[in-house]
């Protein structure tokens, strides 16, 4: 019996059979019309395959134990919660492991299809790689390799158009967040070309690089520094001249948010794509990351394709709103552009927020953040002083849509990111950890501004924000 048959038989078990929602025609057309082109390393060895070729494969399913329980997986509790897929690495990695190559073999990439409100169709673009080859460091030695690998671009489309692409590697340390005006593009009739952000074919489409190993998504050719410390430096590579992938035939087009049942029935398992690490290298006490790491979750990450769930209450350090924690979202950062004068946001709120506005929550504030680099600071180890500025604005019973506006960062400082938060008392007036604490904050976004200069630091920005904040 498969082992995707086995995680099939569970959730079939587990949950009452629900006809899936699959997207509209439109939406399938939109992916496709954004279907990206994958550039994979000149001398990648470990590519993408498809789900069924990996849990098909020789995997079982272990709890944290170590104890196999693939074949108890109708009985399994949770979803599969603390569980993972493991495989015999030595033994697999010059066999399955090395996925399935694209230009030889067919294979899949996942697009989850997530239509929001205010006209945004979120496309996010997921590939399945069975083996992630990490970093060979000095003296170390091998660092970061595991069993499982899912990565990802992501496109945001606005009433049918693309705003912006988000390059996804290593959590928030990719190329990020950019225009699709200034994303790389090809020509269908000629793949090989150089990508072009200025590309006039009306069929053009974007291109992702993807990192030797690692398949981190980038949007150039090049080696990418993500690592700086004093015993290590991690680094991405990207190359022209390796395997190129046309994904736009190759699409599994999923709907979010849905169920999922049948061939999707996958999407339901929640332990781990791989193998689990280990913690007994000697450097682990310097970084936490020996010769094998645990294998990541599945691509269904509602942080990460769902609208912001995450409320704070009361106030944070503005230091705190860099962690890492705080980072997951729709995209990397919200693309800004340079205001001359005062920095203007223009939000949205959720409806069932603004039906509900009481006495409790008369208002909607601003937090935005400004950065200063410490003179004592250096490009291997950055240091910054943060401060805040709070303003805050009537909320209005049935007015999802707000503009605030939010004076300049003083002196050298720019404006680093922002959050949303409502208040039973205006912060514009007075801001102590007392009112502070009278708030409800959604989760920070860092902000990047673009300019025809390319990306600046400024002390004033114009953002417009079609995500829907719940607070």
């Amino acid at each position: 019996m498969s082992l995707l048959y086995l995680i099939s038989f569970v959730f079939c078990a587990l949950y009452t059979i629900q006809v899936r929602a699959a997207p509209t025609d439109q939406n399938v057309l939109l992916a496709k019309k954004y279907a990206p082109q994958f550039r994979f390393h000149k001398d990648e060895v470990y590519f993408p395959s498809t789900v069924e070729y990996f849990v098909n494969g020789p995997v079982t399913v272990k709890d944290s134990s170590g104890k196999v329980v693939a074949t108890k997986m109708d009985t399994a509790s949770d979803n599969g919660v603390g569980t993972y897929m493991s495989t015999d690495v030595n033994a697999n990695l010059n066999g399955f492991l090395r996925g399935q190559n694209p230009s030889s073999t067919q294979t899949s990439t996942y697009v989850f299809i997530a239509p929001k409100d205010n006209g945004v169709v979120d496309l996010y673009y997921w590939i399945y790689c069975p083996y992630n080859l990490g970093k060979k460091i000095p003296v170390l030695g091998w660092m970061g390799n595991h069993v499982g690998d899912w990565e990802r671009i992501t496109i945001r489309t606005v009433n049918g158009v693309a705003t912006s692409i988000d390059y996804h590697a290593h959590d928030d340390k990719g190329s990020g967040t950019i225009p699709y005006a200034q994303a790389p593009k090809f020509s269908p009739s000629s793949p090989s070309s150089n990508p072009d952000p200025n590309n006039s074919d009306s069929n053009a489409r974007p291109v992702a690089y993807v990192a030797q190993g690692s398949h981190g998504m980038w949007s150039s050719a090049g080696t990418f520094t993500y690592i700086d410390a004093v015993v290590l430096k991690l680094q991405d590579s990207t190359s022209d001249n390796g395997v190129y992938w046309d994904t736009q035939n190759n699409l599994v087009t999923i709907n979010y948010p849905d169920t999922y049942s049948d061939s999707l029935a996958w999407l339901n398992y929640k332990g781990s794509w791989g193998n689990k690490g280990s913690t007994n290298c000697w450097w682990y006490f310097i970084y936490k990351q020996c010769e094998l790491v645990s294998g990541p979750n599945g691509p269904l990450r509602d942080d990460v394709v769902g609208s912001r769930a995450k409320t704070v209450q009361g106030s944070r350090a503005a230091s705190s709103l860099f962690d890492k924690a705080n980072m997951k979202g729709t995209l990397s950062q919200t693309l800004a552009t340079v205001s001359s004068g005062d920095s203007r946001y223009t939000l949205h709120i959720a409806a069932p927020v603004v039906a509900s506005v009481g006495a409790s929550t008369p208002f909607i504030t601003i937090e935005q953040l400004c950065a200063a680099r410490n003179s004592t600071s250096t490009d291997e180890d950055p240091e910054y002083t943060y401060t805040s500025t709070y303003i805050s604005a009537q909320l209005i019973k049935g007015t999802t849509q707000y503009t605030i506006s939010v004076p300049a960062c003083d002196g050298p400082s720019y404006v680093a990111a922002y959050n949303v938060g409502s208040c039973s008392t205006d912060l514009s007036e007075s801001t102590n950890e007392e009112d502070l604490a009278k708030c409800t904050f959604g989760t920070a976004r860092k902000i990047r501004t673009f300019s025809d200069k390319g990306i600046e630091e400024v002390a004033a920005v114009l953002v417009d924000d079609l995500d829907n904040w719940s607070l």
